[in-house]
């Protein structure tokens, strides 16, 4: 039952078979039928920017439930690491969360408890949500499957964070490093300058952490 409630995470799937995913940011417009616009562009996700977007939690649900409708995986950066913050976004239809400013895997492994569900952890557990469209199903299947359909990207972007690297991508439930390019090489002494040997470097760094 829960495979016909819970909506498949299209980039996800994609990452997992080892494939490209295309993706973009909404950071000012509120309007759902954007989300049309970017399928038809040939979108695998979008991301809304919470973090410094001026998004209500109404104005995500609204965003998220369109961009499923038409086949976008919806991502939301969150401000914080709060749990409201996380968990919020998740109830209302978000298929991912992004999170910024991640220094440690000590950090990560809390976000992990927030985020998944028991047995992997201690998110409460909301039924009839947007992220199963307001259908009811066995609890523990929909706990599972949302756990695995469920898209964590950490955010690269202090210079903690690049010394930590092979420790963060360990943590169990992590999908995705993905670089903040501005606050990183501000981060790193250099900002704006993306053509910076070290800044190179430091995401040569990250690349080769992902691919081992």
């Amino acid at each position: 039952m829960s495979q016909s409630i819970i909506i498949a995470n299209r980039a996800k799937k994609a990452l997992r078979e080892g494939q490209s995913v295309i993706g973009t940011m909404v950071v000012e417009i509120r309007q759902p039928s954007v989300m049309q616009l970017l399928a038809n562009a040939g979108f695998d996700f979008v991301i809304i920017d919470n973090e410094h977007g001026p998004f209500s939690i109404e104005t995500i649900a609204d965003l998220c439930r369109a961009a499923r409708h038409v086949g976008l995986t919806p991502v939301v950066r969150v401000p914080d690491w709060s749990y409201p913050h996380l968990a919020q976004p998740l109830d209302a239809g978000a298929q991912g969360l992004m999170i910024p400013r991640i220094t440690n895997a000590q950090q990560v492994r809390e976000l992990v408890q927030m985020v998944k569900y028991p047995p992997a952890g201690k998110r409460g557990s909301a039924q009839a949500r947007g992220y199963t469209a307001f259908k009811t199903g066995s609890v523990s299947e929909v706990m599972a499957a949302v756990n695995e359909e469920t898209l964590l990207i950490i955010q690269v972007e202090t210079r903690e964070a690049t010394q930590n690297l092979d420790e963060i991508a360990g943590v169990e439930g992590v999908d995705v490093l993905l670089v903040g390019p501005n606050d990183l090489s501000i981060a790193l002494g250099v900002p704006g300058k993306f053509e910076d040997a070290f800044f190179v470097e430091t995401i040569q760094q990250v690349i080769k952490t992902c691919n081992t």
